[in-house]
């Protein structure tokens, strides 16, 4: 995995679909495992090997029902990888695509599933993606999806425009799979790096302690200009180098802060 001192993933042009257990599918919640057994399948049938499991509800990995949803698959749940936190599910992985019917004040940005699979494979090929899933009868919470690179929304007909879990992920995984597939060929150049969740998440808090000591956050709304703010730099998908200089940028903007207020330096 990349990221926590491992080197970074510079994998060929068309790596990060063609080496499908680069992309993975995170299950946050999961609630029943014939859900968790069907997620598996079809997983497996369009090549995807990689499930992370957020705080399963108690007794989904015992459920009677997950062998014969899973099926040959089954093998893939069992070496699922189990977190208890999106944010520990996330490390490593440069970007997150939240699914999510649900729109409000806060969901403005959002993509449609095929255009978005599709630019990951023009712009940055080679980077690690997971496709994040929520709760069978609620979905993510804002804070989850704002944790995310894009809010991606899989177009259905109303009224009825949610589907169900394995639905959901099953046309993640085709979608995937097809762009895999049109791109098959001799390798190209390595794609760019792009910075992980856990680098953006420290410039996000880094950026926030500088906005709150400037005065520039409002005391009503600060999560609202927050919000602003990540999805700037998500629809930009900065790679590493970007992260660094901005954390700079703030690190001089603190210290001269600091001096103005007679301390130290």
């Amino acid at each position: 995995m990349q990221g926590r001192g491992n080197p970074p993933l510079l994998l060929g042009r068309r790596s990060i679909l063609t080496t499908l257990e680069r992309v993975s599918v995170v299950l946050v919640e999961p609630m029943y495992g014939g859900n968790v057994g069907s997620v598996a399948r079809v997983m497996a049938n369009f090549g995807l090997g990689e499930l992370v499991l957020v705080n399963p509800a108690p007794g989904v990995l015992g459920d009677p029902q997950l062998e014969p949803m899973a099926r040959s698959a089954v093998d893939l749940v069992r070496r699922a990888r189990v977190e208890q936190s999106l944010e520990a599910a996330l490390a490593g992985v440069e970007v997150a695509l939240a699914f999510s019917t649900r729109l409000g004040k806060l969901r403005r940005d959002v993509a449609a599933l095929r255009p978005a699979v599709e630019r990951l494979a023009a712009e940055v090929p080679a980077c690690r993606v997971a496709g994040v899933f929520g709760r069978e009868d609620r979905g993510l919470t804002t804070a989850e999806v704002d944790h995310c690179h894009w809010l991606v929304r899989i177009p259905t007909h109303p009224p009825l425009g949610s589907l169900n879990l394995a639905q959901a992920v099953g046309l993640f995984c085709y979608e995937v799979d097809q762009v895999r597939r049109a791109s098959a060929g001799p390798d190209g150049e390595s794609g760019r790096r792009v910075a992980t969740v856990d680098e953006l998440e420290g410039l996000y808090g880094h950026f926030e302690r500088v906005l709150r000591d400037i005065g520039f956050l409002e005391e009503q709304s600060p999560d609202r200009m927050l919000n602003h703010i990540r999805r700037i730099f998500s629809r930009r998908l900065p790679d590493p180098r970007d992260a660094r200089i901005l954390r700079g940028i703030l690190s001089k903007v603190e210290l001269a802060l600091e001096r103005a207020r007679g301390g130290p330096g």
